[in-house]
């Protein structure tokens, strides 16, 4: 695991072993870290060939319907373009959280998305059809 940014609100990461950018929220999210931590994640999914991205929504709070469009209409057709393949959300059970996701999904297209109770089972799935280079 390479730790790319480290923020009070969340960490973003690429797991070499399931070739992903993972985005783990540790408190609430506000509207700038939120934006700034997906624009840097695709940067970096584009720049290290990345296929998958987990999200730890757990911590992350609610997100408001703006930035939520702002990320199904800006962020998710770009990393899809950059070879984004496979989305793991990894999240409680919440009203709020599920409407988010819900909507998330919807604008996935050719990407698969599955969402997890734990990082662990995230990651099992991540790794699954990875063709390993040794």
């Amino acid at each position: 695991m390479k730790l790319l940014i480290e923020h009070e609100r969340a960490d973003l990461s690429f797991n070499e072993d399931t070739n992903s950018i993972e985005l783990v929220w540790k408190k609430f999210q506000n509207e700038e870290v939120y934006k700034m931590m997906f624009i840097k994640g695709i940067e970096y999914l584009h720049e290290l060939g990345a296929t998958g991205w987990l999200s730890d929504i757990r911590k992350e709070g609610v997100v408001g319907p703006a930035t939520s469009t702002w990320l199904q209409t800006e962020i998710i057709p770009k990393a899809i373009a950059f070879g984004l393949t496979k989305i793991a959300v990894v999240m409680d059970k919440d009203v709020f959280k599920d409407f988010y996701v819900k909507g998330i999904e919807k604008t996935v297209g050719t990407c698969t998305m599955k969402y997890f109770d734990s990082k662990e089972e995230a990651d099992k799935w991540l790794k699954q059809d990875l063709i390993q280079v040794f």
